[in-house]
């Protein structure tokens, strides 16, 4: 019985040195596989165990401490399984029967402990990751002792190297921006268009409004004093479900037509009211504005039109909403040709 145990004994111990090693093994290589970006969304949104996951992110030289503790540890249960084991089989004095016998289990410990658990871990290290992260912070507390030091060790070094070590970044560069954009799209966070449209709103968000703008001599549209007969005509002529309209009814004027308000066809044709009551007016830009500041302004007037203005007040040209959000999907171009919506 007493024999049965030991031997009962000597496996337990051998399984859970292969079990140890087998985890911390693949933890080690689903840290480095895990995605920053995905963490920290996950975090903002409340998830303990993503906020758990990003903890050990922004402290790398803590889990690295903590998974080398772990890994001398499962080394140490399967050297002590398998010389027990030996000794237990061929007697004390079989020096070379243990040497024997840790050739043979080696290539068990490998496969097993270490080869296949990096192999899951690579292939699913958030999904992994998630399922261990609670053992691995009781283990991580549980041997502080150990890792304290050797996490002291290595900030020392890295101070004297000139490195430290540093969190996940709460409000990236635009390098480092982009670079979370491409690895969204690669993790399968962002599809294209929405990686093209972040994308796309970083291009845009420091450029000029002007660089869009149709000079106000340019813009298709008529005075606002015209009728609806003639706004109709107009658009069917030129196919524009949107006419801009000035309040210069003098084309000859030497100053620039001053675009102030806009039409939508689609409701001069339903409704029968007067056009100044179907008019809409257009929001006003100042010349310093970017892209990304005229299609908010728009977004929050619901406009489809709005006029840029220098320091004086004068209409400069206008802009279109939809010229500004084909942007967000295309490198983006000077508009030259007419306005048309």
């Amino acid at each position: 019985m007493t024999e049965w145990m030991q031997i009962v004994g000597v496996a337990v111990l051998f399984l859970m040195g292969l079990r140890l090693s087998a985890f911390f093994s693949g933890a080690e290589t689903g840290f480095y596989r895990l995605s920053l970006p995905r963490l920290g969304i996950d975090a903002q949104s409340g998830d303990r165990t993503a906020m758990e996951l990003l903890w050990f992110a922004n402290r790398p030289s803590n889990f690295v401490a903590t998974t080398l503790v772990g890994n001398n540890l499962a080394n140490y249960l399967v050297t002590l399984a398998v010389t027990h084991g030996a000794v237990m089989a061929f007697g004390e004095d079989s020096e070379w029967a243990e040497v024997v016998a840790t050739l043979l289990i080696s290539p068990v410990v490998f496969l097993f402990g270490e080869l296949l658990p990096k192999y899951v871990y690579y292939r699913a290290p958030l999904a992994r990751m998630r399922l261990q992260i609670r053992w691995f912070s009781a283990f991580y507390l549980a041997a502080l002792p150990a890792s304290m030091p050797l996490v002291l060790l290595t900030r020392l070094v890295e101070r004297l190297a000139g490195q430290q070590n540093r969190s996940q970044e709460l409000l990236p560069g635009r390098g480092r921006f982009l670079q979370m954009i491409s690895y969204g799209h690669h993790e399968g966070l962002l599809s294209q268009a929405q990686s093209t449209l972040a994308t796309g709103v970083l291009a845009i968000a420091s450029q000029s409004v002007v660089e869009s703008m149709t000079p106000a001599h340019r813009v298709l549209g008529l005075p606002e004093s015209a009728g609806r007969e003639e706004i109709l005509a107009f658009a069917r002529r030129f196919g524009m479900p949107v006419v801009a309209l000035c309040a210069a009814t003098d084309q000859s004027s030497p100053d620039a037509p001053q675009w102030t308000s806009y039409v939508r066809v689609s409701e001069l044709q339903v409704r029968m009211d007067p056009v100044a009551d179907v008019r809409r007016p257009m929001p006003t830009l100042g010349r310093t504005a970017t892209k990304l500041e005229a299609l908010a302004v728009m977004h929050e007037h619901a406009a489809v039109y709005a006029s840029v203005v220098d320091e004086a007040g004068r209409v400069l040209g206008a802009v279109s909403q939809r010229s500004l959000v084909e942007q967000l999907f295309r490198p983006p171009q000077r508009v030259t040709q007419p306005l048309v919506v």
